[in-house]
């Protein structure tokens, strides 16, 4: 069997609903590395945001900010910041429309507005995380990879058909992820499969949620959680179990990964 890269999802995939991550999943990743298969985290958490589960799966390997950052082995591989330009008028639009904005740097994620909306902290708990640090200003002396836009459908007319330069990829009722209209998961493992040596049918791709659409449409094998979204199943290869069922390992043995 040729070796696999093989990348996770982290929330709602990797992580049950309670935010831990299964001992038969935290085995099973064991298992792959030791056999030699290359395993990494696909996610759209920013590094600080997936340095816990990366440290407690033992996952040396990260596709961080839906794409725009990779890191291998603590060493940054792949970079895609926002358009700066562009990236100032939207936070203009949004502190009129009164939209909180979180901004992933490449090590840091703040929180842009100290009077936030009691929606973005339903909207940034729900994935386990405290609310990220307050900083006003950070957007203007760091490079940004992504932006948290916080805002139901009713405002999404601040953005849409207004900037070229970015894709609009909402994960919570009250958020949005605001990425380069390049960027992607799917692309940047394209990236890290092209610098190990990894052919496309070698890569397996678990997720949930429509930020992995692109990511197991691309995979040689894609694999939807059971939790996952339908329009997700729909383009994956396989639908396994949920998140809190054990549908990571559930898949890897139906494909001969792990006994």
């Amino acid at each position: 069997m040729n070796k696999k890269l093989i990348a996770f999802d982290i929330d709602g995939t990797l992580i049950n609903d309670e935010h831990a991550i299964l001992p038969e999943t935290l085995a099973a990743i064991t298992q792959l590395q030791n056999e030699g298969h290359m395993v990494m985290c696909a996610t759209g958490r920013s590094l600080p945001l997936a340095e816990e589960v990366l440290n407690e799966s033992g996952i040396e390997h990260a596709v961080l900010s839906n794409g725009a950052v990779a890191f291998s082995k603590g060493e940054q591989i792949y970079s895609n910041p926002l358009n700066r330009e562009a990236m100032l008028k939207l936070v203009k639009v949004s502190a009129e429309r009164k939209i909180d904005l979180v901004f992933n740097g490449l090590k840091e994620t703040k929180l842009n507005n100290p009077n936030y909306n009691p929606e973005t902290k339903i909207a940034m708990e729900s994935f386990g995380q405290a609310l990220p640090e307050i900083d006003e200003t950070f957007h203007e002396r760091a490079e940004v990879y992504q932006i948290v836009a916080l805002l139901d459908e009713s405002k999404m007319d601040a953005y849409v058909g207004k900037f070229p330069e970015f894709r609009f990829v909402r994960w919570h009722e009250h958020g949005i992820d605001v990425l380069p209209h390049n960027g992607s998961k799917a692309e940047t493992l394209k990236f890290v499969a092209d610098k190990f040596g990894f052919a496309q049918a070698d890569i397996m791709a678990f997720g949930d949620g429509n930020n992995d659409m692109e990511m197991l449409a691309y995979a040689g094998v894609g694999v939807a959680m059971g939790n996952g979204k339908e329009d997700l199943k729909a383009v994956s290869d396989f639908v396994t179990l949920s998140n809190n069922e054990g549908g990571i390992v559930h898949a890897l043995k139906e494909y001969n990964l792990i006994q």
